[in-house]
């Protein structure tokens, strides 16, 4: 595999190597990378192995586990007309209106069906895998790049969370692109004008170029500057400021990654020799402060609608199934958190900048946490962007292993398959192993969802015209039969008073007085969720009391939910007087 001669990170002690022939470089220690198709084959072939695996894994029975109430909101949005998708994120959801916006494009062009309405995701989690393998690249070694980009694609929670219709695939992958360009950024000297030779700037030693976005690529081709603007461009540092927004605008919890941008900002700056060394966190802190204000807005008016997450009660209680859920597999994320500490030692002991590392993995769980009982923002897929970290960190712990064995043998350095391929292959095969159990259910139904589309079959097939439909209060029922009987004959929703869209909201509104809206009505399909022994379930008791003139015709049990066909007792004839 050619690869681009960049400047690397030297973490790995590997003494039985030859020195490698060094780029040419410039005064004051800049690299010279090589553009053009070299340079493209070079980053394709690393960014290749982990991204068809994620596909591959995402695409696969991608519609084969039915949606849950959250695609079900949704589906329910991106089906809405512009107007009423205005409406209803003025009252909810607002800091989830960029992905229902894309939702609403896409579905238009491809279909709302299981499939079409998580591929978004599936693309995102692919994109997210090249990228982590693209940064593993700069900040470890082309192979440990590779590795961490096939351990993060192996996971199955990103592989469920790729195969779900909602925007947390994209959180992930913002988190990436955007300590991409961070990292090409920081890579990249200041060059002090004319005056470069005589001191100018040093190259960044620790980072090596990311090689992701295209606005990072402007400097090198002499993109717009400043006047007395040195070092990357305008456009480079705007492309990272609009990065830092869509964190943002696919999940504000991504946020709590910048700390971590910091760190690598200021160990970078550290190693600046010349007098413009705070240059880099003087620009890094402007367009972090430009992209905050452009994202004040949805933080702002999205504080007014936290109510609608104040049912997640988690709290450090719940942090010992933080690995598991995030994994999506207790033994592989217990395996990862051990080696990724380990890996986190291994730089440490290397005297290498961790910063950006132990904060992308730790940093977002302390906040939340200590935040969880007025934010409640603790919850395993609010923090899956902390994932790509992981398997860096794993990949990392991977590389480390020829140093550690070195010292052992008799010449004090490591064997020569020891410092090959075989260490990494043999890691991703022991990955794949222990997390294949999990893979193979990532595409089986929740358990604790009801399954609605059994429930529309059983509809389907016994539907009379005229047939009534009454659901439990307080399910998302009603949204996920809506969904699974579209574009099907269906029963008339019998209570419905007003509309979701009229209500401006996910659920509907019922008649008050139900004798009325259910007169005439003499066959009734009863959804129930809950499995109490009541008869009616959680029915208000004015529609009890008009479901005793009904007797049962049949009822069906699924998981999680009862359908129950009610038929109109014909009343007693009075006896002549």
């Amino acid at each position: 595999m050619p690869q681009a001669p960049v400047q690397q990170l030297p973490m790995f002690h590997q003494p039985h190597q030859q020195p490698q022939p060094q780029p040419s470089q410039p005064p004051g220690g800049a690299v010279i990378e090589p553009a053009g198709r070299a340079a493209w084959r070079a980053t394709a072939g690393i960014a290749a192995g982990p991204a068809l695996l994620a596909l591959l894994l995402c695409c696969y029975g991608i519609g084969q586990r039915q949606l849950w109430r959250d695609e079900h909101a949704t589906w329910w949005a991106a089906n809405l007309t512009w107007g009423q998708l205005g409406d209803l994120i003025s009252h909810m959801d607002l800091v989830l209106a960029p992905y229902y916006v894309l939702m609403h494009g896409w579905t238009a062009v491809f279909g709302n069906s299981e499939a079409a309405l998580r591929m978004p995701s599936a693309l995102a989690t692919t994109a997210a895998a090249a990228g982590v393998a693209l940064l593993g690249r700069r900040l470890l070694s082309p192979r440990l790049g590779v590795l961490a980009g096939l351990l993060f694609a192996l996971c199955p929670g990103i592989t469920w969370y790729g195969e779900e219709a909602r925007p947390y695939a994209f959180a992930v992958l913002a988190a990436v692109i955007s300590t991409l360009v961070l990292t090409r950024i920081v890579q990249r000297p200041l060059l002090a004008g004319a005056g470069a030779g005589a001191g100018g700037a040093a190259g960044v030693a620790g980072v090596a170029a990311a090689g992701g976005g295209a606005a990072a690529g402007a400097a090198r081709r002499g993109g717009l500057r400043l006047p007395g603007w040195s070092g990357p461009t305008v456009l480079t540092w705007s492309g990272y400021a609009l990065s830092v927004v869509a964190m943002g605008l696919t999940h504000l919890v991504t946020l709590t990654i910048l700390p971590g941008h910091l760190l690598l900002v200021l160990s970078t700056a550290r190693k600046e020799r010349s007098g413009w060394a705070w240059t880099l966190p003087r620009r890094w802190a402007i367009a972090t402060a430009g992209a905050t204000v452009l994202l004040s807005p949805v933080v702002v008016l999205g504080a007014r609608q936290s109510g609608q997450i104040s049912w997640n009660t988690k709290s450090w209680h719940d942090l010992g199934e933080l690995p598991l859920k995030l994994a999506g597999s207790e033994p592989l994320g217990w395996s990862m958190l051990v080696l990724g500490l380990l890996g986190l030692l291994g730089l440490l002991a290397l005297r290498q900048p961790i910063g950006l590392l132990a904060c992308w993995v730790v940093f977002p769980v302390v906040v939340t946490v200590l935040t969880a009982s007025w934010l409640h923002l603790f919850l395993d897929r609010y923090l899956l962007f902390t994932v790509p970290g992981w398997a860096l960190l794993v990949a990392a712990a991977v590389g480390r292993l020829p140093g550690l064995v070195a010292p052992l043998t008799a010449s004090r350095t490591p064997p020569r398959w020891l410092v090959g391929p075989l260490p990494l292959a043999a890691a991703f095969v022991a990955a794949a192993v222990v997390a294949w159990p999990a893979q193979a259910t990532t595409r089986d139904d929740l358990t604790w969802e009801q399954d609605t589309r059994g429930a529309a079959k059983v509809i389907s097939a016994g539907m009379h015209p005229g047939d009534g439909m009454i659901f439990e209060p307080g399910t998302s029922t009603r949204r996920a039969i809506a969904y699974e009987l579209r574009g099907k004959p269906a029963p008339d929703d019998t209570l419905l008073e007003r509309t979701p869209q009229q209500a401006q909201s996910f659920g509907a509104i019922e008649c008050y007085q139900p004798a009325t809206c259910m007169a005439g009505v003499q066959r009734i399909w009863l959804l129930l969720g809950s499995n109490d022994g009541r008869p009616y379930g959680g029915v208000n008791d004015k529609v009890a009391k008009e479901l005793k003139q009904f007797h049962t015709v049949s009822t069906t049990r699924l998981p999680n939910l009862r359908v129950i066909l009610l038929e109109r007792t014909p009343a007693k004839p009075k006896p002549k007087g």
